[in-house]
């Protein structure tokens, strides 16, 4: 069967979405003249939106099960695409759910880890591989057997309007706002700035709105951090 329509899921988180840019350009590589549409979440969808590998990218809102509006709309729009071929490369419970969507009826092909998919990837110790190792193996089930490693070449900014005048370090001092405990404390990102000052470098704090109590606080502790938080996109990191 002709595909020409095709769907990436891929939700995130950031590391997770670089990760995936090798299985995302060997999917565009193998499907060269479908439709390729992402389904992913708000943050990483304009840097997506600038990447060769999609034609459209779909926003997913993440309805909670207390919402079946939403998940009804959702489900409208899934079968709505008429895709061919969904590649999940989330296999999260919220997309298996997804693949539910699909139903009744003819159901695209899949590849990922739903019960009943077409192309499960049914390897019993896929949680133990590295994430790179896992996607890969997946693909191949699915018949894509050369994965390239993540590439941002096509990545573009202007970071001069930022007039660094010393070599500097980029620092993200917070992590998963639910994993508190594994941020490092802020008095080391301190220490870290004076160090890294003596050495002729600055310090640039990133990140977002979990961030910035942390980065005003190092800088407020060591006045020549330069604090950024809120100020960059991803493609100017």
């Amino acid at each position: 069967r002709m595909i020409s329509r095709i769907l990436v899921i891929k939700l995130g988180a950031l590391g997770d979405i670089v990760l995936a840019l090798g299985p995302f350009a060997a999917i565009r590589d193998a499907h060269r003249d479908a439709r390729a549409t992402l389904l992913t979440t708000a943050p990483y969808a304009e840097l997506m939106r600038a990447s060769p590998y999609f034609d459209e990218v779909w926003l997913d809102d993440r309805p909670s099960p207390r919402q079946p509006g939403r998940w009804l709309k959702l489900r409208r729009r899934l079968r709505g695409g008429r895709f061919d071929f969904v590649y999940d490369l989330q296999t999260s419970d919220r997309s298996g759910w997804y693949y539910r969507l699909m139903g009744p009826g003819r159901r695209p092909s899949w590849s990922g880890i739903a019960r009943g998919c077409s192309h499960p990837h049914n390897n019993p110790s896929r949680d133990d591989l590295h994430t790179i190792a896992r996607q890969n193996e997946q693909l191949a089930h699915a018949g894509i057997a050369s994965v390239p490693p993540p590439d941002l070449f096509w990545v573009e900014s202007d970071a001069t309007k930022f007039e660094f005048n010393r070599p500097y370090v980029l620092m993200v001092p917070g992590g998963a706002p639910h994993r508190p405990r594994k941020r490092w404390p802020p008095d080391s990102y301190v220490d870290l700035a004076r160090e890294l000052d003596k050495q002729e470098m600055d310090t640039v704090m990133l990140g977002g709105e979990d961030e910035r109590d942390l980065a005003e606080g190092i800088a407020r502790a060591y006045p020549r951090v330069r604090n950024l938080i809120g100020q960059t996109t991803l493609a100017d990191i």
